[in-house]
């Protein structure tokens, strides 16, 4: 029932939050609740309309637009804490248009039950049918339905090993080559 009771205040947060961030210039990705009912965090992500990164500056003026706000609400019956943030490299995925724009990606997710004899996944997104995943697992195409996910989010790959994210190549050092005194 707790957790039950968390999904609802970031489902609620998501619905009271949409306007003010937007207004603030900035687009809401998702709320999400962690912790317990006595010590809740409310995690907000946003996102910068033009896609381009958000940096700390970004997070406490989304941060100081919606603390008055929140506070009125009473999400909560006890103190929380507010996290705004990033969708960073990992970026959770929720709702239909989150998956949607992720088709071709390597994602992770967790169910609720096992599906296929599974509850964790690490596959290439394929596409998504209305409220199913069509997943490419091991060469077959399986469909998980949306509401089945307890949990999901995009794999972040790191760069091959000796190139820098921006893709251009790192200098190696050479080994035994320095100066000596």
């Amino acid at each position: 029932m707790e957790r039950l009771a968390l999904a609802s205040a970031a489902d609620k947060a998501e619905v009271v939050l949409a306007e003010p961030i937007a207004a603030a210039g900035y687009s809401l990705l998702l709320c999400e609740v962690t912790g317990s009912s006595t010590r809740p965090t409310l995690r907000v992500y946003i996102e910068k309309p033009d896609g381009s990164n958000v940096d700390i500056g970004d997070c406490v003026k989304v941060n100081d637009a919606v603390t008055d706000l929140l506070d009125t609400e009473e999400l909560f019956t006890t103190q929380y804490l507010l996290e705004v943030s990033s969708p960073g490299l990992s970026r959770p995925l929720k709702r239909v248009e989150h998956f949607e724009a992720q088709v071709g990606k390597l994602i992770n997710f967790r169910t609720w039950e096992p599906i296929e004899g599974r509850r964790n996944w690490k596959v290439t997104l394929v596409g998504v049918e209305h409220d199913l995943l069509v997943v490419d697992w091991d060469g077959r195409e399986v469909r998980v339905p949306l509401p089945a996910i307890e949990i999901a989010n995009l794999v972040d790959i790191p760069p091959p090993k000796g190139q820098k994210k921006g893709g251009g190549n790192r200098r190696q050092k050479k080994k035994g080559k320095g100066k000596r005194k």
